[in-house]
């Protein structure tokens, strides 16, 4: 009998909890219902699998949302991207991610594929229903960069990010997508410009992290999830009442915290030993020319040398990390 008691309470520890097994909705649907109460949801990017490009060509999302607001794009190169997502030829759009206050950006792949995907989505709807790229990062313009002065006033990302937001959605009423790190995105009341926004706009948004590993016991709470893709509400869960020093997060928050603050809901779309990191755009690093205006760019604001505005030491930086986000 205690032989039997043991292999059941073995096989129970293995198996996932009811609350794992009980039929979800999926990621998708469930982060489209989130725009029936509000304005913006609010997502970290880039994303660590293939969920917003599905949720982009999902047909639901364009009467879903108007606009998908992101990080890495020049707020002065609206007009460009607007021409460029609306169909027209604009043989330089990568100017847009590229000319940002973030030397990361201009080498990533994912806002890349991001707007000609939007290009090629928007080709298939009716003009009123087109959807719009917001470019959020400060309106920097390099070519009149010369002296850590220049930049001074292009380096409050949020209060960008807040003031398109607010201009091209919220006063508009319009919905929208928002793209960009976690930090820019939780309302707990924080500086970020989803917290400044909802001081004017309360509950405008709802926020999802992805998940990226929990900090302790990560193997049996990722089987507690269950299966993925799956978006998983905090408020009410056992995601939620988990101590706050089970996520990865970037500041200390008082002892007995519960859940993630500031998130409403995990997107989990695989274990985290599985996950990807955003690939290098081949394109960017090979480009001599804008290696050349990035070592500008670094010399003019007097970057330190083992800074990433140095493209050599943002290449090594990424060779060594590995290809997967816990390698």
């Amino acid at each position: 009998m205690r032989l039997f008691l043991a292999a059941l309470a073995a096989i129970t520890l293995l198996a996932p909890p009811a609350d794992a097994a009980q039929q979800r909705p999926d990621p998708a649907t469930a982060v489209l219902a989130a725009f029936d109460h509000h304005a913006i949801v609010a997502k970290s990017s880039p994303d660590v699998g293939p969920f917003v490009f599905d949720l982009i060509r999902d047909p639901r999302f364009p009467a879903r949302a108007n606009d998908i607001a992101v990080e890495c794009g020049n707020a002065r190169l609206q007009p460009l991207l607007d021409a460029y997502t609306a169909g027209a030829d604009v043989p330089d759009i990568s100017r847009v991610w590229r000319d940002t206050t973030q030397p990361s950006c201009g080498f990533s792949t994912f806002y890349e594929q991001l707007f000609a995907l939007v290009r090629q989505v928007n080709t298939t709807l009716p003009a009123a229903r087109k959807i719009r790229v917001l470019a959020t990062d400060p309106p920097v313009d390099w070519s009149r960069v010369h002296a850590p002065a220049d930049l001074e006033p292009f380096l409050d990302r949020d209060a960008s990010i807040v003031s398109v937001v607010e201009s091209q959605v919220l006063r508009k009423n319009r919905k929208a997508l928002m793209l960009l790190g976690l930090g820019h995105l939780t309302h707990d009341g924080g500086s970020g410009a989803v917290a400044q926004l909802e001081r004017k706009y309360p509950g405008a948004a709802y926020v999802l992290a992805d998940h990226r590993g929990f900090t302790t016991d990560n193997a049996r709470l990722e089987r507690r999830l269950g299966a993925w893709p799956a978006v998983v509400p905090l408020p009410g869960s056992w995601l939620g009442s988990l101590e706050t020093t089970y996520f990865p997060l970037d500041r200390d928050y008082p002892p007995g915290t519960r859940g993630y603050p500031g998130v409403d809901a995990y997107l989990y779309e695989g274990p985290a030993d599985l996950l990807l990191r955003e690939p290098l755009s081949a394109r960017a690093v090979l480009d001599t020319a804008y290696l050349t205006e990035l070592r500008r760019r670094a010399a003019a604001i007097d970057a330190p040398p083992d800074s990433i505005e140095w493209p050599e030491t943002f290449f090594e930086r990424e060779r060594t990390s590995g290809v997967l986000l816990r390698g």
